[in-house]
This record gives structure tokens, C-alpha cells and sequence, in this order.
């Protein structure tokens, strides 16, 4: 995935006067940063002036400028008073500082120095898990979490609704790091935000997964040399019970969990992505060719004894998007799992997608093979009567979109069947830029106003010289697409129906919501939103009348929603 906003060694520089100025009593009372904690503030790669992380953001600032004269005086274990400021290496700092010491310290004088008192740890509230028996009736989910923007709106909104479950998807803290210190100061800092206060307040039952940014580093997989410390931290982060495997005999973070009664129960897979996860390009590794794999053997033999077990809606939560097609913008050649190119064309044939293109960013579609088992496992548990419904839950981009894939029939696996995808991410993050992705959800037409919304609308179409990625209004009375183009890409004239809308029936169920300022948060078809800032999803389950609502869900509305039937 891309790197963006990445902590600010080199920024604290260069943006210094863009922070706001402090009283030392908004600072946190300790912090960690280049892994040495700090009880007091710093001047480390900020050209001079004392800085420390805030309590709470202002204006989408996590760290602010200490008025010096605002800052205490701090002592030692003995009572000494430390010396204001301690100067140590080109570092000023204020108060106390483990750097070259396994605990925090300050100079007395000039010469002489003493270990300070711990400041002791602020009580951090758990998380909630799911209780076996409970239906769930509604599931919210999200990734990328970043206190700036809107965040604060957006949760104190997801905690307003309510849900039965919570699924964070990964990017959960930006740590990328290999100082296991930092990486569980980072995870302690969300819990230790405020707003996330309030949503551990609300004890909303919560799973998760992981994904680069949390697991370890940007795009890393097995040769991450901290992914076992990186799992202890994970499983502290999220309270995760000392007799649960993953602490002692299971190496990676998956887990599934079947919630409700039979006849009503949702299982919910949570997939791990990263640790056992081949090389994606050269750059992170030995390519393996053909041998790539994003789960181990130990996962997808696990994962087949879970498909294999009855329920009426599977979950499927990964890091990594799961049905967007390959990027065929690049060389194949490129691509780590490319190798002699048999089996990586083959799988991508097997699924219809040949002329097809999709995100040129992170997903299960660099290692096509391993994505078409994944489907073929799904679609075979579908067939083989041991779900009705399955849908992929994904974080990961910046944006949040709606998708739809039809696996086609295979021999082995059964009949054609068709599977979704909710893709929310993130909170504070957005990513307002043309996306490529031909498996988003279809828009429905009917023909040229005929009310049976049957046809599906052709994106990119030209017409009268302009492109559109959406239904548009021009020249009709209300949003119609094209329903069939030429080899240029231009719009027939006698193929064109008005864009199904709010409760209008199609193929697959019925339009859910489509906000009418939903062309102010896309820059494509209304089921991507990605410059909505804040997005996250949401799957209603109707049992009664086997319906479940998906929809992506922003600061202040439903965005857009889909209700499918299972």
C-alpha cells in the first residue's frame, strides 16, 4: 500500500510553525519516540523548540510546541531536581528520557546524572468480545486509524449505531517499526485517545485483523524479522484471553468465530495476510514464483476445516482487498508470483478476468493463484449447501467501496455463484483520485425508461466528447447511463436507461441509499467513496426476510447501500 503521512523525523522540521503552541498540560505525562520514552518534552528533530504528543488532537494535531515556561520541574528517585534543560548527544529535553538507558534519567549539573521515578501508567480500558450465543443482527467495520481529520465525528458516529460487532481491518496503529517498545506505545496511545475511550466505553464487541502498517512495515510479509513480538503486541493490544492459542502454539493472528444460534449464525473468519506472506516485487525479498502463497499451509488447511462448517452468512475479514482484478499496468514480469507465467495466467483465465485491470495498489490479485483458491474455496461452500451468503470485509486503501464478484461454474467447485466485498478505510484518511476497479458493484438501468432496472451501465462512456465514470443528468431529466458502447468507448444511442435509485428493485436485490451528495465524495461511480474523508462500513442482516443490507458510512450520513438477498 502507499505511504502517506508517515510519522514526521524529517517533518517536525519543516512544519514546525504549523503545530500549535502548548501549556504543558496538554501533554501526554509520558511518551515514546526513536524509542526512548520521555516523562516531559524534547527537542529532538525539531530545529530548537520543546515539543511533546498532545492528550488530544488539536486542530488535527497530535504533537504541539511546549511553552517552556508552562513546564514543571522534575525530580529524581532521590528528590533531586532535575537540570532544565538536560543537554545529552545535540538533544535538549525537559524533564527525563530513557535514550542510552534502559529507564528514564536527567543531568543534576552539568556532570552528574540519576535515574526519575517512572511516571505510572495510565489505566487502559479493553476491548469487548463477542459472546457465541448473540445474533448479530448489524456488524460495522474499519480500517486505517489516524487521529486527524474527521476521525472524531466518524467513531463517535459508529458508536451512535450500535453494532453487535466491531472488525477492525488492519493499519489499526502506524507503527512501522521493529522497536516492539514503540509498537506497544503506539497501541497504547489509541487507547489512550479519547474518542477511542469512548468507543472501548461503549463495549462494543470487537475482532480484528492486521495489515502492514501494524503487523511491522510498509508491504512486509514473512521476512519481517519481528513478526512474533509484533503478535504479542496485537494480542495485548486487543485483550486477547491468555489461553487462546495465538500466545502459545499458533503462529499469526487468524481466528473465526460462529456467532448466533443455528439458523441464524454469521461465522466470522478473520484472515491473516502478512505473516506467512511471500515476497510481493523483488524489493521485499526472493521472489517464489509459483510456490508465493499469502496464508501458509498451516492457514489454508485451516481455513478449508472452517468453510467446511455450516452457517447461513460467512465473514471473510482481510487486511488486503480481496476481488479487484490484477493491475495490467505493469509488466506481469514484475509481479514476484509471475515466474514462467503458466499457472499466474491460467488462474486469472479460470476467473473471466483476462482483459480486465484493477488497483494498481496492494491485493490478493499479485498472487493470482492464491486468489482464485481462495474464491473456488468460497464458491465450493456455497455449492456445497454450508452457506448462503459470503462476503469479504477489507481496509487497507484510504477509501470505501462496494464490490461484486461472479465466480464462474468450475467442475470441481459447482455452479457459477456470486460473492461481495465491503472495502472501509479509514478514519482521518482519504484517497480522492481516479481508482481503477471494473468488479465495484454494477449500477443498474432499465431500458430507456421502461422501470425494469435489468440492464448494467457501462463505465467509462463517452458522450458529446466528455467521459463519464458515473451516471450523469446531461441532456435527460434524471441520472441514465449507457448500457452498451462501441469499440471506442462511445455510447450507442439506442442503449441507454435511467440509473436505478433508492428501493428500486434489481438483479441481485435493491438499491439500499445513494446520498444525493454522493458526487461530492467519488471520483467515479457512486459505490467508490474516497474524498468523503472518514469512511467505514456497515452490513444489516434482515433474518426475518433474508436480506442484508451493505453500505459505506461517512462522519455525518449513509453514503451508499446495496440490499442483497441470502
Amino acid at each position: 500500500m502507499k505511504i502517506i503521512n508517515y510519522w514526521f523525523i524529517g517533518l517536525l522540521s519543516t512544519t514546525v510553525h504549523a503545530e500549535p503552541e502548548v501549556h504543558y498540560n496538554e501533554c501526554k505525562p509520558s511518551f515514546n519516540y526513536l524509542g526512548a520514552d520521555y516523562q516531559g518534552t524534547t527537542n529532538k528533530n525539531n530545529t530548537g523548540s520543546q515539543w511533546c504528543y498532545l492528550k488530544k488532537p488539536i486542530d488535527g494535531a497530535s504533537w504541539g510546541n511546549v511553552r517552556v515556561e508552562t513546564i514543571p520541574k522534575f525530580t529524581t528517585i532521590s528528590g533531586t531536581s532535575c537540570r532544565s534543560p538536560s543537554s545529552y548527544m545535540g538533544e535538549q529535553f525537559y524533564g527525563c528520557s530513557s535514550r542510552n538507558h534502559t529507564t528514564p534519567w536527567c543531568y543534576t549539573d552539568e556532570k552528574n546524572w540519576e535515574e526519575c521515578e517512572r511516571t505510572p501508567p495510565a489505566q487502559l480500558l479493553s476491548h469487548t468480545h463477542p459472546q457465541q450465543s448473540k445474533r448479530l443482527d448489524r456488524i460495522a467495520l474499519g480500517s486505517c486509524f489516524k487521529t486527524q481529520g474527521d476521525m472524531p465525528d466518524a467513531l463517535a458516529r459508529l458508536i451512535g449505531h450500535k453494532p453487535d460487532l466491531y472488525l477492525w481491518l488492519g493499519d489499526n496503529i502506524y507503527a512501522d517499526t521493529t522497536d516492539m517498545s514503540k509498537m506497544r506505545q503506539k497501541y497504547d496511545d489509541k487507547k489512550l485517545n479519547s474518542d477511542y475511550q469512548q468507543f472501548l466505553a461503549a463495549k462494543i464487541p470487537t475482532m480484528a485483523t492486521w495489515d502492514d502498517h501494524d503487523f511491522g512495515l510498509n508491504n512486509e510479509g514473512k521476512h519481517y524479522p519481528k513478526r512474533a513480538q509484533s503478535q504479542a503486541a496485537y494480542l495485548r493490544h486487543f485483550d486477547v484471553p491468555a489461553d487462546d492459542p495465538r500466545h502459545t502454539t499458533q503462529a499469526g493472528i487468524y481466528e473465526a468465530k460462529m456467532l448466533g444460534q443455528p439458523g441464524e449464525q454469521t461465522h466470522v473468519i478473520t484472515l491473516d495476510a502478512r505473516y506467512f506472506r511471500s515476497p510481493t516485487f523483488s524489493s521485499y525479498g526472493e521472489c517464489e514464483g509459483s510456490s508465493s502463497t499469502i496464508l501458509g499451509m498451516a492457514q489454508w488447511q485451516w481455513l478449508e476445516n472452517e468453510l467446511a462448517k455450516p452457517s447461513q452468512i460467512k465473514l471473510i475479514a482481510s487486511g488486503i482487498q480481496v476481488l479487484p482484478p490484477l493491475y495490467q499496468g505493469r509488466p506481469k514480469s514484475k509481479y514476484c508470483a509471475y515466474a514462467e507465467g503458466t499457472t499466474f495466467d491460467n488462474a486469472i483465465s479460470s476467473l473471466g478476468e483476462t482483459n480486465m485491470s484493477g488497483t494498481s495498489y496492494e491485493s490478493w490479485a499479485e498472487m493470482p493463484a492464491q486468489r482464485e483458491r481462495l474464491l473456488r474455496l468460497v464458491q465450493k461452500s456455497i455449492n456445497s449447501g454450508k452457506t448462503k451468503a459470503v462476503i469479504f470485509l477489507s481496509g487497507d486503501q484510504h477509501w470505501g467501496e462496494l464490490l461484486q464478484k461472479n465466480i464462474p461454474a468450475s467442475h470441481e467447485h459447482g455452479k457459477a455463484t456470486t460473492v461481495y466485498e465491503i472495502t472501509a478505510s479509514g478514519f482521518g484518511q482519504s484517497w480522492p483520485y481516479h481508482i481503477e476497479n471494473p468488479l465495484r458493484l454494477p449500477i443498474y438501468a432499465d431500458a430507456k425508461g421502461d422501470n425494469n432496472y435489468t440492464q448494467q451501465c457501462q463505465f467509462p462512456a463517452k458522450h458529446a466528447g466528455k467521459t463519464y465514470r458515473g451516471c450523469t443528468s446531461e441532456g435527460r431529466e434524471k441520472p441514465w447511463c449507457y448500457t452498451q458502447l462501441d469499440n471506442d468507448g462511445n455510447g450507442t444511442n439506442q442503449h441507454w436507461g435511467f440509473c436505478a435509485t433508492t428501493g428500486d428493485t434489481i438483479p441481485t436485490g435493491r438499491v439500499g441509499t445513494v446520498s444525493q451528495n454522493v458526487n461530492q465524495m467519488t471520483t467515479s461511480d457512486h459505490h467508490l467513496i474516497n474524498k468523503s474523508g472518514s469512511n467505514y462500513g456497515m452490513l444489516d442482516i434482515d433474518w426475518q426476510n433474508r436480506e442484508i443490507k451493505l453500505s459505506i458510512q461517512t462522519a455525518t450520513e449513509e453514503a451508499v447501500s446495496t440490499i442483497v438477498r441470502f
